[in-house]
């Protein structure tokens, strides 16, 4: 299908309007513990310390990921001149954007600008998508290289012979994509597979240029691992390729979950649109005549992606981004079909839709019974206590009540506004996210705060160690560049380090450690803060030798705010 300039234009518009939504208020809070924090100091280091080849932490080498996205985040730093939280959150925002205008375009070309303007505007409006697009995360960059190969892969199965150059840059991406994050990156290729199998078309894989593409699509992993290992040799690609990504990859290692896990996540961080996925699967089935080989490549993708990562062992919600695109083709198809009149009942809409209005309205209810002993329970404070976390809690009661009101209205009115309800939905919650959840749950998650004050205490004589997790707890050096002297994960070692001559000061990572294995001698001279970082009190002691007697200072600035 020929693109014209209003479809581009059309296109161009909807995704910057995407980008500005996206962009709006990223900074107005802090990384979300724990993996934005470290994963931007990985990025700062890489930066500033020049460990572009092998990532470090700490100062310390990182052996769980490759280093590309991080020297993106080291870029973003030097080119913002300062590594703040807008511009290590800011590689992340652009690649999802490029995702989207990739998506936009072939959708355009195969399946016409109302299909493509339904699907960007679905997989930029739901939850899991747009909420991993606004942090710093590996899985973005990931899906960006894997969808982007699939679609060339998918243009070009008609002639591969004629289109060598887009199918070996295809193979690039894929290899691109094992060192942003994992081998699993090879998925293109196998759905393609499927697709042309299915399709009595196994013979045009013959005319893919094997042999340059495979060349092209290992040399990014043979690039990297050729200077790795003259930096650090075997024992790096052993910890790194061996045992992290192969494991990672294979379910070996990770987070173990049944098969049926994703059967049961998928449709709650998918919302709003998860529940439309199934009639669109059922039309697709029955509306032979409205599909298109986009669709058909589309519903296959979806399908073997699902089937492949229920199949692995290791499993987590943002794994599952891997079909979301194809997921927004295929909903979006289906909404296609129903606003063009080829499907005319409004029942395969109007039931997902009352799914939603339950769902909605249950959480709506149960925060307005519970979420007040919820939150006293989980932060020890109460609501009366603090006026922002009592606007949070009434602000999600209104959220969720409200939007299945508006739901409920909606079903009896045209179908374009059920869709429009339910973008109005996403654009609320992202603008309710940024200006109002995370800047009040920044008080009870960021590590800024032990950072800054840590930074205040420290000198050159200091000497800092870390009671915790050198993975989990490293992105308070973000924060102030202070690195961990010694990190241990015994007692009897903090033990040592509090004793020991010098200027001490110590990161607990949870406060139970110190009050369940110390007695208040065993700290006697030392200052004690406590912050609250995500479901734990992090405890910050800084040596005083004027204390006679240990004091406990509650600095948890959530109370505070």
């Amino acid at each position: 299908m020929e693109l014209n300039r209003k479809a581009t234009l059309t296109i161009l518009i909807l995704v910057i309007s995407i980008f500005l939504v996206y962009i709006f208020n990223i900074g107005a809070y802090d990384l979300w513990s724990p993996d934005e924090p470290r994963y931007a100091e990985v990025g700062r280091e890489a930066a500033v310390d020049d460990h572009c080849i092998i990532p470090h932490l700490n100062n310390r080498i990182y052996y769980e990921k490759p280093p590309t996205y991080f020297n993106l985040i080291g870029l973003s730093g030097i080119l913002a001149g300062e590594f703040s939280v807008t511009a290590v959150r800011m590689p992340g925002i652009i690649i999802s954007v490029l995702l989207l205008l990739s998506l936009a375009y072939f959708v355009l070309k195969k399946d016409g600008l109302k299909t493509a303007v339904l699907s960007t505007i679905i997989l930029a409006t739901t939850i899991n998508f747009f909420w991993l697009a606004m942090k710093i995360n590996l899985d973005i960059p990931l899906v960006f290289c894997t969808t982007l190969a699939a679609l060339i892969l998918f243009n070009n199965y008609s002639d591969f012979k004629n289109n060598k150059l887009t199918t070996i840059f295809a193979f690039f991406l894929m290899g691109l994509g094992a060192v942003v994050k994992s081998p699993i990156s090879i998925l293109p290729l196998i759905t393609l597979t499927v697709y042309l199998l299915i399709n009595k078309k196994a013979k045009k894989l013959k005319e893919i240029p094997w042999l340059a593409s495979l060349f092209f699509m290992v040399l990014p992993a043979l690039i990297w691992l050729f200077f790795a290992y003259q930096k650090a040799g075997y024992s790096y690609f052993e910890t790194t390729v061996l045992d992290q990504l192969v494991g990672y990859s294979t379910g070996s290692q990770g987070h173990p979950q049944p098969f049926y896990y994703y059967l049961i996540n998928f449709p709650m961080v998918a919302l709003p649109w998860s529940f439309f996925v199934v009639p669109a699967l059922y039309y697709y089935k029955k509306l032979k005549n409205e599909r298109n080989t986009l669709l058909d490549f589309s519903v296959v993708s979806f399908l073997v992606i699902f089937i492949v990562f229920s199949m692995i062992g290791s499993k987590r919600n943002v794994y599952l981004l891997q079909l979301y695109p194809f997921f927004a083709i295929i909903v979006g198809w289906f909404f296609k079909q129903h606003l063009n009149g080829k499907i005319k009942e409004k029942k395969s809409i109007i039931i997902p839709m009352l799914i939603l209005i339950i769902l909605f309205l249950t959480v709506g209810i149960y925060i307005y019974l519970n979420g007040e002993a919820l939150i006293a329970e989980e932060l020890d404070f109460q609501l009366n206590k603090n006026s922002s976390f009592f606007t949070l809690y009434q602000s999600l009661y209104f959220l969720f009540t409200g939007a299945g009101i508006v739901f409920l209205l909606s079903i009896f009115t045209k179908k374009r506004y059920m869709f429009g309800s339910l973008v109005m939905f996403s654009l609320i919650l992202i603008i309710m996210l940024k200006t109002l959840f995370l800047p009040t749950l920044n008080t009870v998650k960021s590590e800024r705060y032990l950072a800054e004050d840590l930074a205040a205490a420290y000198n050159e004589s200091a000497e800092v160690g870390l009671w915790g997790s050198l993975n989990n707890d490293s992105g308070f050096v973000f924060y102030n560049g202070i690195y961990y002297d010694k990190i241990f994960s015994e007692a009897e070692k903090a033990r040592e380090f509090l004793n020991s001559e010098g200027n001490q000061i110590l990161i607990i990572n949870e406060a139970e450690k110190l009050y369940d294995n110390f007695k208040q001698n065993d700290y006697q001279g030392f200052k004690v803060n406590k912050y609250r970082v995500g479901s734990d009190d992090t405890l910050l002691l800084i040596e005083n030798p004027l204390l006679t007697n240990s004091s406990l200072d509650s600095d948890n600035r959530m109370a505070e705010e």
